[in-house]
């Protein structure tokens, strides 16, 4: 007896242990999720390992010894049976059932943010957040996530990269036009890693269901709404699908018009005295936009590539006033009224293809985007002063952008993970033409041409329940600066940037934990970068800055998740940051210019947690709340000013689940006060009410929204800097009542997986 357990420690013992992978897929090529994968024991069928497939169709298992089989199984497909499998599956493709059940309500509970080793992963399909309205709306809702009207924001780490299925969203009414009900789930990604820009702090990725059926199929959506002003958006989408091909469009039409009041308390320390101007105004603006997108995609086999054609046309107009008493050393001097009439005529082309496919263990991807972006402003305004004669005058700013990008990313499985490694090229060429009527505005010639040439690998390797990544980006940027066509080599650069990440993910006990280091870095925006003179009103002219440095920022993050709670610590370094200046004029002591300029080194802090408890039947609670903090300083009035009074930020969400299948939302957010960068803010708080409700099997869905019950939000801030503090007050038209109606008819969407190139120099324009 003794013997033979002696045996059987033996045997397991040196047993060669095998790790078994695959792709799931279904029978047209689309990876298939939440796949159960169990390995079982050929004589007995004792499980021996099991897993679930990624959104990929991923799956990887373990097991001793050869007598094995490989059960596959997915609701809605037949079974697979893969008897003494191979440790490489490749693709295994499921055939749909060709049975019928009935219909089965089946209830239960998961977590609603699962940690993951760059961030937190929310399933949106199945859940209470399917029935919000809009991905817009869903992401307003989710951890570390703030939204005010369209602007999304990571808690810490400023605006994101969002991408749809791999796809950047570079306009943001691309979300409204997205239903909640199209939304699979959503990563939130907290630390980057070296496959993004190194300018890149924050991600958030949006997978939708996979898409169903053949023919033709359409949606449309229309949402009408009173915002002091009525508003209109109407947009449909098309889809042709047969097999593996796709012909897909987009139409979309906005008729939007908003009003916005301002109240701007300026003091100025300057040799000639100190300057106090009392500002107060409104301006009157009409955004229409006319968009239009066309494109095809085909999948074949472990293939697929496509392309599309995007076009938008944004003309705006706006209409302004503003009076403006000035006080030097508190005795009044003048009142000036200015009246400002501005138009713009913006116009977009893009044409972006990709490519990706699976040789044999190799992933490959590829993506190519150019890009044409015409910005021109024409601005008429009328300054009258009670000491000053009268000034008419005119200017034109003329910006043209054009970019070509591509980038090629391969992966393949190393070792107990996998590596992924690839380039990215972007060119960028931008003029920047300004021009005035009057003898008191410069007129301007910029150029600017730019290659960014970028390499990264990056690898993840799991050792049981510990997860590890490791990732190294490098970056070479070539910027020429031409002035009235002559080449300023003082004013061109070249960039050489390194960034790192890591990431180290393990449980303790039931908390899943996770510590992460990652460096970032910020480039200038074109316009920062240029040395035009541009006047803003007869004592304040405004200019870039062509010697500006990029932000360094380098991150040190630990994470934490214990079923419904997450929370998450933040240390980081900031160097070189942006700031404007105010400076006396050359010339003019009593007129200002204002300039873009580097900051010395500081240091900011944040903690973050959310709770979505899943226990309450009916009643869906979400509580976010977060503290930032920084050790800012700054020379002002001729004394050294702290600016460490921490932000608080609180978000309360309900979603409640109402007889007859509607869902209403009642939603709180709140930030008291406290410093950002240079910046004293004063608090606010604003409560949202929604009603929802599907008919026809989600064939058609109503949205009733009203946001700003009680028309509290405002924009309410104080910046400092060494000459200067501006007190701002800007009142929008908050309260607003909407009313989207959504039809689908044979509902389906394009396969399309591109990702594009050169996202983030598309947004610096």
């Amino acid at each position: 007896m003794a013997g033979l357990l002696l045996c059987l420690i033996a045997n397991t013992l040196f047993a060669e242990v095998r790790t078994y992978k695959g792709n799931v897929k279904d029978d047209s090529g689309n990876p298939l999720e939440f796949v159960n994968v169990t390995l079982q024991n050929l004589n007995d069928s004792t499980l021996s390992d099991g897993a679930v497939t990624d959104a990929e169709g991923k799956f990887s298992v373990r097991g001793y010894g050869n007598s094995v089989f490989l059960k596959v199984s997915a609701m809605g497909f037949e079974d697979r049976i893969i008897n003494n499998p191979t440790p490489n599956l490749g693709d295994i493709s499921l055939a749909p059932a060709s049975y019928m059940l009935g219909e089965v309500v089946v209830k239960g509970s998961r977590p609603m943010a699962k940690l993951k080793g760059d961030g937190v992963q929310i399933p949106v399909s199945g859940t209470y957040l399917a029935n919000t309205g809009t991905a817009l709306e869903v992401l307003g809702k989710l951890p570390f996530v703030t939204k005010n009207g369209s602007a999304i924001e990571v808690l810490g780490k400023g605006t994101p990269l969002i991408y749809v299925n791999g796809r950047q969203v570079r306009d943001m009414s691309e979300l409204d036009q997205l239903a909640s009900t199209q939304v699979k789930n959503v990563d939130v990604i907290t630390n980057p890693g070296a496959r993004y820009a190194s300018t890149v702090n924050s991600v958030i990725r949006i997978t939708t269901v996979a898409p169903v059926g053949e023919g033709f199929s359409f949606n449309d959506r229309t949402t009408v709404g009173y915002k002091h002003y009525a508003y209109l958006f109407e947009q449909v989408n098309f889809n042709w699908r047969k097999k593996g091909f796709d012909l897909f469009g987009m139409l979309n039409y906005e008729n939007y018009r908003e009003r916005q009041g301002f109240s701007n308390t300026t003091l100025q320390y300057l040799k000639s005295g100190i300057v106090k101007q009392n500002s107060s105004g409104r301006d009157f603006a009409k955004y229409p936009v006319y968009q239009g997108k066309i494109g095809l995609n085909y999948n074949v086999s472990s293939h697929s590539f496509g392309f599309y054609y995007d076009f938008s046309f944004r003309p705006s107009t706006s209409k302004g006033n503003s009076l403006t008493d000035r006080y030097i050393n508190n005795d009044f001097s003048e009142t000036l009224e200015n009246l400002s009439d501005i138009s713009r005529h913006n116009r977009q082309h893009l044409l972006s293809a990709y490519y990706t496919g699976e040789i044999g263990k190799w992933h490959l991807s590829a993506n190519l985007d150019a890009m044409w972006k015409i910005n021109d402003r024409h601005n008429a305004e009328t300054e009258i002063s009670t000491i000053n004669q009268e000034r008419d005058f005119t200017t034109l700013n003329d910006v043209r952008n054009r970019l070509f990008a591509g980038n090629i990313t391969a992966s393949f499985p190393v070792w107990k993970g996998d590596i992924r490694f690839g380039t990215e090229i972007t060119n960028i060429h931008r003029t920047d033409k300004y021009s005035g009527n009057a003898d008191f505005i410069s007129d301007n010639d910029i150029s600017i041409s730019e290659t960014t040439t970028a390499l990264f690998a990056e690898t993840e390797q799991t050792f049981g329940v510990v997860t590890a990544s490791a990732g190294l980006r490098w970056e070479y940027t070539d910027s020429r600066y031409w002035q009235f066509e002559r080449l300023s080599e003082d004013q061109s650069r070249r960039y050489h940037n390194i960034s790192p990440s890591a990431s180290l993910s393990f449980p303790i006990g039931k908390v899943n934990t996770r510590l992460s280091y990652m460096r970032k870095t910020s480039r200038p925006a074109f316009e920062q970068l240029s040395s035009a003179i541009k006047y803003i009103d007869r004592y304040t002219y405004e200019s870039g800055n062509p010697g500006l440095k990029p932000i360094y920022r380098d991150y040190v993050s630990a994470s934490a998740s214990w079923k419904d709670l997450v929370i998450e610590l933040e240390y980081y370094s900031t160097k070189n940051y942006f700031m404007w200046q105010t400076s006396e004029y050359p010339g003019n002591s009593d007129v200002t210019l204002l300039t873009m300029v580097n900051m010395p080194r500081f240091n900011s802090y944040g903690a973050y947690l959310n709770w979505s408890p899943t226990f309450f039947g009916c009643w869906h609670p979400s509580l976010m709340a977060g503290i930032q903090g920084q050790d800012f300083k700054i020379n002002h009035a001729g004394k050294i000013m702290k600016l460490n009074r921490p932000l608080g930020t609180f978000r309360f969400d309900n979603a409640i689940h109402l007889p007859w299948d509607i869902w209403l939302n009642v939603d709180f957010s709140a930030r008291t006060s406290g410093n950002g960068d240079n910046y004293y803010l004063k608090p606010y708080w604003q409560c949202n009410l929604g009603l929802y409700k599907s008919f026809a099997n989600d064939r058609w869905s109503v949205k009733l929204q009203l946001n700003d019950v009680f028309d509290t939000w405002r924009q309410d801030i104080i910046s400092y800097d060494a000459l200067s503090s501006i007190s701002a007050k800007k009142i929008y038209d908050t309260r607003d009542l909407s009313v989207t109606i959504r039809y689908n008819f044979n509902s389906a969407r394009s396969r399309y997986k591109g990702r594009g190139a050169g996202n983030t120099d598309k947004n610096r324009f």
